[in-house]
């Protein structure tokens, strides 16, 4: 039987959004020609908007789920990601805290010029990760890879995140 889509569901979100931002002591105004890198990421709290799968995941219930984000409960989608200069950042895990989930998590983290993406690496999805600017306060991150449970079938992943005040 296979896991319910919730038991990897956490862990593959934080390492998604762990792979994707940094953080410094910068003016949280950035300009909508800022192309994506450092310095359209630094200096603002990201959050989750959007989170699909293709092709869809079994959540363990015969149900074949393509818009993740649509499923997630309530306390993962107020989490959100701040990124360090020094290669650092944090996950918090918001006001809506999930049970058994600690407040923050640190991690480390690098971003090539190309937007291609490194860090923390998850047990539950390994893959290559891309990341491009979709306006001046909002992002995408898309990954290509393998779930852990289904480690023959490769899948796309999606997430789309937006600066929160």
């Amino acid at each position: 039987m296979k896991k319910s889509v919730f038991k990897w569901f956490a862990p593959t979100i934080v390492m998604l959004s762990m792979l994707l931002f940094t953080y410094c002591k910068k003016d949280k105004d950035t300009p909508k020609d800022a192309p994506f890198g450092k310095e359209f990421l630094v200096g603002k709290k990201w959050q989750m908007t959007g989170y699909t799968v293709n092709p869809g995941m079994d959540d363990g219930e015969g149900h074949i789920i393509t818009d993740v984000y649509a499923v997630l409960p309530a306390c993962m989608k107020d989490d959100y990601t701040e990124y360090f200069a020094d290669g650092t950042g944090v996950q918090d895990d918001s006001a809506d805290k999930c049970a058994g989930s600690p407040q923050r998590e640190t991690f480390n983290w690098s971003l090539k010029a190309d937007g291609s993406m490194e860090g923390h690496a998850d047990d539950d999805f390994t893959g290559t990760y891309k990341g491009e600017k979709i306006n001046g306060s909002s992002f995408k991150v898309t990954g290509t890879g393998y779930f852990k449970d289904e480690p023959n079938k490769q899948q796309t992943v999606t997430l789309t995140f937006a600066i929160i005040k």
